[in-house]
């Protein structure tokens, strides 16, 4: 495997006694030729799939405006080599102006694309990350990863930096778990969603003859109409992107609820990786709100996803429907660090000014109770 315009900084000893470097990768092309050895790696952590598409999550970044980054721990580099990967991360710097800010934050809010199997110590990965990006000119980095020992202390000390730190612990609805048949699934639920999944899809199949469509066909033009029609309209060019982007996934799901007049009324796109299924987005019509078509879908969806051997439902960025309830819960921890310096210090307020309110570094410095630790260089 080809790994170019990579950087090498410090050494790691894993816990088994062997040794591993960091690699950074700051290119997509780069990212890219590491696709069998995280493929591999997602599997070893229990969680297959987790970077199998990454041309689908790297083109995500190009049209948010986002640099991608990996940090990766490996064996075996040198000439001609194949490295072992025993760790990853993959991460974004943000741009403004489409000038690079030296501000990074993980890829997905619940650390589950956080790849760091045992015996790598969670957190000690964390703290090469922080120091490999900080030794390249970092101001701030916001990590996210799973962590089921014990709350942060003193993680950065010696880091070789003066930096500012916090970090919050939290958790998170991770997924759903299918049983072996629908009402089993549903058994799960609170009374009153299982109801409304009942509900809603027969008032949907009685008034408008609504079908679920496993394998939907749209056209490009139609697509971008029913987006701006849309409960949640994305912009023309996520739109755009969210419809081009499916030949990068390997399985990609895109189903549909149309009536009988063959009218589209709802949408979702996402993938498949071993037993797992991934929902990315969903579409609803926003004028027939009475009969709750995003309810409607999750009840088709959940049974077809039963009839395919699914195990575990995951929903990007997550889901306020009610069924989150019933989800396996998962614990991550966040780590905000930034330098301890005029420049870095200003990051709170050109967040705030610049960047949209709902990302997870705004989010993070609205978190109340944070208490914040400072490390000088030894």
């Amino acid at each position: 495997m080809s790994l170019v315009a990579l950087e090498q900084s410090n050494r790691f000893s894993a816990p088994s006694g062997r040794s591993g470097s960091p690699l950074v990768l700051r290119d997509s092309a780069s990212i890219l030729s590491a696709q069998p050895a995280l493929s591999d790696l997602g599997r070893c952590c229990g969680h297959p799939g987790a970077l199998d598409n990454l041309g689908y999550f790297l083109s995500w970044l190009d049209v948010r405006k986002k640099s991608p980054c990996m940090v990766m721990l490996a064996r075996g580099l040198g000439a001609g080599s194949s490295p072992k990967a025993q760790a990853a991360m993959l991460l974004y710097e943000h741009r403004i102006a489409g000038v690079g800010m030296r501000i990074f934050a993980s890829f997905d809010n619940t650390g589950r694309r956080t790849l760091v199997p045992p015996p790598v110590d969670s957190p000690q990965f964390a703290w090469l990350v922080c120091r490999t990006l900080l030794d390249q000119g970092a101001q701030a980095i916001l990590l996210t990863f799973r962590n089921d020992g014990p709350a942060l202390t003193d993680l950065l000390d010696g880091s070789g930096h003066a930096l500012q730190w916090a970090s919050r612990e939290r958790v998170v609805p991770e997924y759903l778990q299918l049983k072996q048949t629908f009402d089993e699934t549903l058994s799960q639920m609170g009374a009153r969603t299982r109801n409304h999944l009942r509900y809603y899809r027969r008032r949907a199949e009685k008034d408008l003859g609504c079908e679920f469509v496993p394998e939907a066909t749209i056209s490009r033009e139609d697509f971008l109409d029913l987006n701006r029609i849309s409960s949640y309209p994305s912009t023309e060019e996520l739109a755009g992107w969210k419809y081009d982007s499916f030949h990068e996934l390997d399985q990609p799901v895109f189903s549909g609820l149309r009536d009988r007049d063959g009218r589209w009324l709802s949408l979702v796109g996402g993938l498949r990786a071993d037993r797992n299924m991934e929902m990315f987005w969903q579409i609803n019509r926003n004028d027939m709100k009475p009969y709750s078509l995003g309810t409607v879908m999750r009840s088709f969806l959940i049974e077809h996803e039963l009839t395919r051997g699914t195990r575990r439902m995951y929903f990007e960025g997550g889901t306020s429907h009610s069924m989150s309830h019933a989800f396996v819960q998962e614990r991550c921890t966040d780590l905000f660090v930034m330098r301890d310096n005029p420049v870095a210090r200003q990051v709170p307020a050109l967040f705030k000014r610049y960047v949209p309110k709902e990302n997870p570094i705004n989010e993070f410095f609205e978190e109340g109770g944070l208490e914040w630790k400072t490390t000088r260089p030894r």
